[in-house]
């Protein structure tokens, strides 16, 4: 059958998503339903039809980037695929934003630029859930520290050169299995949670914190030297010593190694800063008989 233009307004809009197309001026020229998300305030007689992102989108730095993108797609053709983060009111919602320019028929096979078709999908709850896991298998439920598999991660990416010096330091809790004896493991998650706060507040934002086994720890700072790396072992030490758990005292080993540059081994570096962790450790325990 034919399509008129009531019949393939009608198909258009039954698309599942939000259908858009705008002209070689970046105006909106047709929308399924992209009128009432943008309708933040409740306008009745508001519209997008005519008008660019710059005019109606509540973000304006969203605005400029669509805006923006739209001049680039009109000036060289092809096409983008993206998920964006938008605000409506008090929400965030995710989109999948899929963007293509449109080419006329043409007469005699030329052909040129007549607008840019797009599709907009609700990709929310699939995003939500996605990030949910990516949360899950990458932080320590207990302390919510980055855990064993974010280090991997971390340890496989390529450093770069503005990293450096970056210091290592490898934390090991004393008396973590004492408490866990004498008082049950209750309390052992509380030293856990207490030390990790410890560390966390004492570290600067740009610090890695790994929670690699049941109390062994370890901790990334790029841009540290030695001498600063050494600081706020100290200042970690220090911090430890004035908490107690049950009437059990907290201690932690600590080790550091400051490497100065790429040409160095990472994974040979936090062996050398456990060894000297473990080296601190027994003299811990030596002082403890």
């Amino acid at each position: 059958m034919d399509l008129d233009e009531e019949n393939l307004r009608a198909i258009i809009k039954a698309i599942p998503g939000n259908v858009f197309f705008k002209d070689t001026q970046c105006r909106y020229v047709y929308a399924s339903h992209l009128c009432s998300m943008l309708n933040t305030a409740g306008r009745s007689n508001f519209s997008i039809i005519g008008k660019t992102d710059l005019e109606v989108q509540v973000q304006k730095e969203l605005g400029q980037k669509f805006y923006d993108e739209d001049c680039e797609l009109l000036k060289t053709g092809g096409e983008l695929e993206y998920v964006s983060k938008m605000k409506f009111g008090e929400d965030s919602y995710y989109y999948k934003i899929q963007k293509r320019v449109v080419y006329s028929a043409g007469d005699g096979g030329v052909s040129s630029i007549i607008g840019i078709v797009g599709i907009v999908t609700d990709v929310t709850q699939e995003t939500l859930m996605r990030q949910r896991l990516e949360y899950l298998s990458s932080t320590d439920p207990l302390t919510g520290l980055k855990n064993r598999a974010s280090l991997m991660l971390w340890l496989s990416q390529p450093r770069m050169k503005e990293c450096y010096p970056l210091s290592l330091i490898s934390a090991d809790f004393d008396n973590l299995k004492t408490l866990n004896d004498t008082h049950g493991h209750a309390a052992g998650d509380i030293y856990l949670k207490t030390g990790a706060q410890i560390m966390q507040d004492i570290l600067p934002e740009s610090a890695g914190l790994f929670r690699i086994g049941g109390d062994e720890f370890l901790i990334t700072i790029p841009r540290c030297t030695e001498e600063d790396g050494s600081a706020f072992v100290d200042k970690i030490d220090i911090a430890f010593k004035s908490y107690k758990i049950d009437n059990i005292q907290m201690s932690v080993s600590l080790g550091m190694v400051t490497l100065t540059d790429s040409s160095q081994s990472i994974t040979e570096a936090i062996q050398a800063a456990d060894k000297h962790m473990y080296e601190r450790k027994r003299e811990h325990h030596a002082g403890a008989r």
